[in-house]
């Protein structure tokens, strides 16, 4: 099996994890890390054993790198991606993709143009729920989509926006729905399908930020089926939720927990009980917060995999998946500034990139 080396661009809490999660990993090399603060650079070089750049064009020369993983600030994701794709790396690009479709469209644009690959991180499609569900979607056990609930009640204190400038800001954090809610609606979209309309109401209500720390939205699915969505920023000390509810014509599943990792309700017509195959991971510790579930190694595998021409499990997201999520978030902030319901149901015109040989297996069904 050929060996994919990768490079970590942003050496904050995110670059940090995704360095820790490489380890040990077979076939998978950290080799190079850059940050603007050659502090932060050094540092995680030391640990990791690899070399350090402080120059995004001086770790592109490096012949070494494979993939570059973008784990900088949002707003920043799409600049660095498709200059990393110009300089002939595959891209690695942390959530959200990007904070606009045009730029997400842009960044696809460039890998057709490169003749690269471009994935983007949506870790929990690994959470042993989440593949417990893809598993019944794709055996067509659960029918036809019905409704989902979504919930995410996390907490995000002052320290947390305080702990770096960009936390909170319009132009590089985006909002809450990019930042810590993306994950939710990637999931929703997942299952769902893709959407026909969205409404959203949104607020500011209890930090000094920028962007909405609340939000509830409303959408239809361009089956027929409905979907809600909740989320803040704003629960008291700590997270206590983060779930998605499916009822679908066979069948009505509760993933819940904090970080979308437990099952709580399970009735499908047929089946008497699930058994889930792995525990699932440990969320992902900040010290003054946590965050989602640490499952980037399962990432990391599958693009090993891919590469490798030895298929993967479904949960890898490519172009069309992250734009999706992205014109849906953009779809709830149109529809929170001006009052309305936002139509998104017009098809996503996108060039063909490049994969790997191996075939795409659909985690739904049709």
């Amino acid at each position: 099996m050929k060996t994919v080396n990768f490079a970590i661009l942003g050496c904050g809490k995110i670059g940090t994890r995704h360095a820790e999660k490489m380890r040990g990993l077979d076939y998978v090399r950290l080799v190079a890390v850059c940050d603007v603060v050659p502090e932060r650079a050094n540092e995680l070089a030391l640990r990791h054993v690899c070399r350090a750049y402080t120059s995004l064009d001086e770790l592109l020369k490096d012949p070494e790198v494979d993939f570059v993983n973008i784990c900088t600030p949002s707003g920043l994701h799409p600049e660095h991606a498709i200059t990393s794709l110009k300089g002939g790396k595959h891209v690695l690009c942390e959530k959200p993709m990007a904070l606009t479709v045009a730029d997400a469209m842009a960044m696809v644009q460039t890998a057709k143009a490169a003749n690269r690959l471009l994935y983007i991180i949506k870790q929990n499609r690994y959470n042993p729920p989440i593949k417990l569900v893809n598993q019944l979607l794709a055996d067509g056990k659960l029918g036809a989509p019905i409704m989902c609930a979504v919930n995410m009640y996390w907490n995000r204190n002052d320290a947390y926006y305080a702990s770096d400038p960009w936390r909170g800001t319009l132009a590089l954090d985006g909002g809450t729905i990019y930042t810590q809610a993306s994950h939710f609606v990637d999931l929703m979209l997942h299952f769902m399908g893709p959407p026909k309309t969205v409404y959203a109401r949104m607020g500011t209500m209890n930090h000094e930020i920028e962007i909405e720390d609340t939000g509830t939205i409303v959408t239809e699915f361009q089956n027929g089926a409905f979907g809600s969505m909740n989320y803040t920023t704003c629960a008291t000390k700590k997270n206590f939720e983060g779930s998605i509810t499916l009822f679908f014509t066979k069948g009505t599943i509760k993933i819940g927990g904090e970080y979308i990792n437990t099952i709580e309700h399970f009735a499908v017509e047929g089946i008497d009980g699930y058994q889930l195959e792995e525990a699932a991971a440990s969320a992902n510790d900040y010290g003054t917060y946590r965050g989602s579930m640490s499952n980037h190694h399962e990432v990391f595998q599958d693009i090993l995999r891919h590469m490798n021409d030895e298929g993967y499990n479904g949960s890898l997201v490519y172009d069309r998946e992250g734009i999706e999520t992205i014109r849906f978030i953009e779809g709830a902030l149109a529809s929170a500034r001006t009052g309305g319901v936002i139509d998104l149901s017009a098809p996503l015109k996108l060039p063909k990139v490049r994969l790997p040989k191996a075939t795409r297996q659909p985690a739904t069904q049709a």
